[in-house]
This record gives C-alpha cells, sequence and structure tokens, in this order.
C-alpha cells in the first residue's frame, strides 16, 4: 500500500473527492496483493460506534488489500476487558483496540502488546503529545487514541446577567484560585435573587450555583500540579497527596461547597443533572469537564464558552488518552500500524471535528492546514476560543503525564485509598489534611513504583 504525506493528502483532497464520487459507481479495481484481515475492537456511544464504524468503511473502500472488521464491545463493568481476555486465550486477540491504562500496562508488561518502537522510532516525543505516549518498561505501547484536557465550561447568558467577566480562555491570563471563588459567589444566587457576598444570601436554598467540578481525579489532580503538588514520588513508591501543595488544593476544593456555597455538595448533586443540562436550565453558571463534551455543549443551543482552569501557581491542565494498542498476537503487524495511525487521523474521522476528541500529534496544533481538519474546520462544534482554551492549553500547559498512566498498581490505589477519602473531603467528613494522611497511610503497601 502507499502511504502519503498528510500534506500531500490534503493537498490531493479534490482529487479524492472526485475519485470518491467516481467509486460510488465503479467497482476498486482488483489489485495483485494477498488480502489481509485485520480486527479492531472499540467502546463508545452510538454516536462515537457510527463514526468509527463509517471510518473503517472509508479504509476499506480505499485500501482493498487490508480489510478491517471493526468490533464493537461495551466498556460496561468489565465486560470489555473480559471479552478480550477469552480472545487472547483463545488465540484469537484482536489485531488493534482500545484499552484501558490499567489493564493496557499490566498486559504489555506481560508481553501481550506489541513493541511499537520499531515502527515509530527513538523520538516519538518529537511528532506526538509527550503525556499521549505510553511505555511500560522497554515496552513502547504507542499513543492514546485521541486527546481530551480538562477546561471551564460557561453559560454566557449567567455572567452577562451577573456584570462577571468570562473565564479566561488564554492561560497567561488565568483566573487565580481565589479570584475565581469570588467569580462564582456573584454567579451563586438563592431562591431571593441574592449573590453569595450578600450578608442575607441563604445557602439553604440556591437557585443558582456558580460552579460544579467533578469529584473523580480529573477534578481534582489539575489543581494540586498547579499548587506544586504531586500524586506520587519520583520513584513512585509513597503517595504525596498529604503535602502541604496538595492539601491546600484539595482543600479549596472542599470550602467551594461548605465555605463558600457556590458548588453543591454530593447529596445534590446526585439527584442532579449533567453539568451541561444544568447550565442549560441556568441552574449552574459553570461546569468543569473535558474537551469532550465540547460535542455536547454544542448541541444544546445556549451561548456558552469554554476557558482554562484556574490557577494555584500555574496555570496548568492534564491531557486523558485512552491508550490504543497493537496485540502482540497479530499476524500483520506493519498493516496493523498502517490502520492503527488512521484511526486517529482527523482527516478520517469525524469525531474530531464534533468536539469528541482532539488530536495527539503536534502538528495539528501548529499547522494551519491541519487546525481545518479539526477545530477550524467548516461545520466544526468548537466555539472560536478553542484556539487558546484548547489548542495552546493542550500544547503548551499540559506538561505533566497523569499518574494513572504512570504508576504501577493505580486501579487499587484509587479505589482503596485515594477516592474513600476523597469523598470524605467530598462530604465534608475529614478535613483534606486528615483524609489525605490516611490516604498516604493506606496506600503505602500497594505503592510498586512506575511502569
Amino acid at each position: 500500500m502507499t502511504t502519503f504525506s498528510r500534506r500531500k493528502a490534503l493537498a490531493l483532497a479534490g482529487a479524492v473527492a472526485l475519485a470518491s464520487g467516481l467509486a460510488a459507481a465503479t467497482p476498486a479495481l482488483a489489485q495483485d496483493c494477498e488480502k489481509v484481515e485485520l480486527t479492531f475492537t472499540f467502546w463508545g456511544s452510538v454516536n462515537e460506534k457510527n463514526d468509527i464504524e463509517n471510518a473503517v468503511k472509508n479504509w476499506n473502500t480505499n485500501n482493498p488489500c487490508i480489510q478491517v472488521k471493526p468490533m464493537h464491545i461495551p466498556a460496561t463493568g468489565t465486560n470489555y476487558v473480559q471479552k478480550l481476555t477469552t480472545m487472547i486465550a483463545s488465540n484469537t486477540a484482536p489485531d488493534i483496540g482500545y484499552l484501558g491504562e490499567n489493564q493496557a500496562f499490566q498486559w504489555a508488561t506481560e508481553g501481550k502488546i506489541l513493541d511499537l518502537s520499531p515502527y515509530m522510532g527513538e523520538t516519538p516525543d518529537q511528532q506526538y503529545i509527550k503525556s499521549t505516549i505510553y511505555k511500560a518498561g522497554d515496552t513502547l505501547m504507542g499513543t492514546g487514541l485521541a486527546t481530551g484536557v480538562m477546561l471551564i465550561y460557561y453559560n454566557k447568558d449567567v455572567f452577562d446577567a451577573a456584570g462577571v467577566p468570562y473565564p479566561p480562555a488564554k492561560a497567561d491570563e488565568a483566573w487565580t484560585w481565589q479570584q475565581f471563588v469570588d467569580n462564582a459567589k456573584l454567579l451563586t444566587k438563592d431562591r431571593s435573587g441574592k449573590n453569595a457576598t450578600d450578608p442575607a444570601f441563604d445557602p439553604n436554598s440556591i437557585d443558582t450555583f456558580g460552579v460544579t467540578l467533578p469529584s473523580w481525579w480529573g477534578g481534582w489532580y489539575p489543581y494540586v500540579m498547579s499548587n506544586g503538588g504531586q500524586f506520587a514520588n519520583e520513584d513512585g513508591t509513597a503517595l504525596t497527596l498529604n503535602s502541604p501543595e496538595a492539601v491546600e488544593a484539595l482543600q479549596g476544593f472542599q470550602d467551594l461547597i461548605y465555605k463558600d456555597h457556590v458548588m453543591p455538595n454530593p447529596t445534590q448533586t446526585s439527584s442532579l443533572p449533567t453539568g451541561d443540562v444544568l447550565m442549560q436550565s441556568r441552574k449552574v453558571a459553570m461546569s468543569m469537564d473535558g474537551m469532550w463534551r465540547v460535542t455536547d455543549f454544542a448541541k444544546l443551543g445556549i451561548n456558552w464558552g469554554v476557558g482554562v482552569l484556574p490557577k494555584w501557581k500555574t496555570a496548568e491542565t492534564v491531557v486523558l488518552s485512552v491508550p490504543k494498542v497493537i496485540f502482540s498476537q497479530t499476524k500483520h503487524p506493519k498493516e496493523a500500524y498502517e490502520f492503527y495511525k488512521y484511526i486517529s487521523d482527523p482527516a478520517q474521522v469525524g469525531l474530531f471535528k464534533s468536539g469528541l476528541w482532539a488530536p495527539h500529534e503536534k502538528a495539528y496544533f501548529t499547522e494551519p492546514d491541519l487546525l481545518k481538519t479539526w477545530v477550524q474546520a467548516e461545520g466544526s462544534a468548537y466555539p472560536p476560543e478553542a484556539m487558546d482554551a484548547i489548542v495552546d492549553y493542550t500544547l503548551n500547559h499540559a506538561p505533566q503525564q497523569a499518574p494513572v498512566y504512570q504508576l504501577k498498581n493505580i486501579g487499587q490505589i484509587m479505589s482503596e485509598a485515594v477516592e474513600p477519602n476523597i469523598q470524605q473531603i467530598m462530604n465534608n467528613k475529614a478535613t483534606a489534611q486528615d483524609a489525605m494522611d490516611k490516604a498516604v497511610a493506606t496506600a503505602q503497601p500497594m505503592m510498586q513504583g512506575r511502569w
């Protein structure tokens, strides 16, 4: 199969469009090749499933010698991993697939994941965003499927009504944590219309909250990093979330609920709809969430925008990226790698333009013609400020790889030590210091170092 550079492919877009019209009426010319068949496993919503299947269909049309069978497996519970485990045990593993980080790193050390060093070279970080490159020991697993950073979404009409400036889109203009709290107070209104700065404000009768932040690690860890804190020590043998820097950030998170009264508590949150729906109904002014929610906010029919996270010391966010792997059982590694690259190409998959995925190759964040394949594409879901709040923010302000892609045994550490104690903070059952001291002690026998 002849492989064109992306730049050549874009330059030939007109010719491809013409050829696609002819292809609809003319069968593909037979090619003198031995047909290769690959299996690709993935999960996702109905919309994601349809988009992926369309991309695979296009691949199969244009690559008659390498045919790919898409296999959608719901990711509910352990269903996806169980299915793959059975396939691997029966020597019928897929060739390419999504894989959750816990399983991906473990399977890489067990030889179940193909080492992509021969295909990606010694310096993949020159091409890809560094935090999306995954290694387990000497095995280069490859990259994530796409990227998504944590952002602030907001309802512009709620801000306008309160006379509050919009959250900055530029990282170098990010609100300080105190500015964030002060503005959230102005946006929080009780049922009599008083905001949270008014001495007569009733915190037990709130009609509009200033903000909602998720309680999973993507909702609080960026602020720990911003304040100079770390999840674990350098060699990954001790949890460090009880450091002064981490504790201050986590205490600030708790204070949003119980001191500042600008965010719903967990009991209230459990009975409320998602942040995008709350924004649509004007029950919340800001919602922290992943970049992948652009696709949902774009469908709400409200006047919305995106901004960077508030900062403690430095403006930082975190990149999330589902590992995408080639299984070592594949009989066709070269052909599998061709499709491996294709399925993360914004020019081929509509999920980039729709706002569910962002690219993982640096060129798509810097080159004008490649930006036009997703964030600046005609009809894309992104608001104008996305060039700063997503493009620049991802490329230049997400310096650290998230701990879930670095630490061994992270699943047990999170589920048994960190998450229960984060919930203690969120439920006002413990101070951040006491909760994190307990988390550190509980996690100690579970710490096994870094991959």
